[in-house]
C-alpha cells in the first residue's frame, strides 16, 4: 500500500489531502472545517483562527473564517454545481480561557463557529457534523484513504 502524507493543519491553514493523506488540527478556540468529496477522493481542512477580517474581502487562507471557505472551495475545484457531493463538518470554538465575566465582544470560539456555520449553510454542501462549544480542545481528523473523519475530545488539566 503506498504511503500517504500525515498532515498537520496549523493555524491559519487550508490543507487538501487524497489518496493516503491523514489530515489533522488541533483545536481551541479555533475552528476547524472539513470538507469530504468522497466521490472524488478529495478532502480539504482549514484551521480558523478569527470569524471575519476587519477589512473585506478576507482574502485567501485560513486566518479568518469568511476567507477560508472559498479557499478551501478553490483548492478543491469546487464549484457550486457539484457542491452537494460534498459534505461538511465543523468542530472547535471552545471556550480555553476562563473569564471572570465574559468579554463584551463576546467569546471568540463561538463567533468562530457561528460564522462557519452560516457560510456552510449559503452553500449546497451538507453539514454532517458540528462538535463546537464547551471548554475542550478538540482534535479533527480526516482519513483520505478510509473516506471517514473522526473527532477526539482533548481534556482540560487544571
Amino acid at each position: 500500500m503506498p504511503e500517504g502524507e500525515d498532515i498537520q493543519v496549523r493555524m491559519c491553514e487550508v490543507r487538501v489531502g487524497s489518496g493516503n493523506d491523514v489530515l489533522r488540527a488541533i483545536l481551541g478556540s479555533c475552528v476547524g472545517i472539513g470538507l469530504l468529496w468522497r466521490r472524488r477522493g478529495i478532502y480539504g481542512m482549514a484551521h480558523c483562527l478569527l470569524p471575519e477580517s476587519p477589512q473585506e474581502p478576507a482574502g485567501e487562507g485560513a486566518k479568518y473564517v469568511t476567507g477560508a471557505v472559498p479557499t478551501l472551495l478553490s483548492m478543491m475545484q469546487l464549484d457550486r454545481a457539484r457542491q452537494d457531493e460534498v459534505e461538511a463538518v465543523i468542530v472547535g470554538g471552545a471556550c480555553m480561557v476562563q473569564h471572570v465575566k465574559a468579554p463584551r465582544h463576546g467569546l471568540i470560539g463561538e463567533q468562530n463557529a457561528r460564522m462557519a456555520q452560516q457560510l456552510i449553510a449559503q452553500t449546497r454542501i451538507k453539514l454532517v457534523h458540528v462538535d463546537v462549544g464547551g471548554e475542550n480542545g478538540r482534535q479533527l481528523v480526516i482519513d483520505c484513504a478510509q473516506h471517514h473523519y473522526a473527532v477526539k475530545t482533548i481534556g482540560r488539566t487544571t
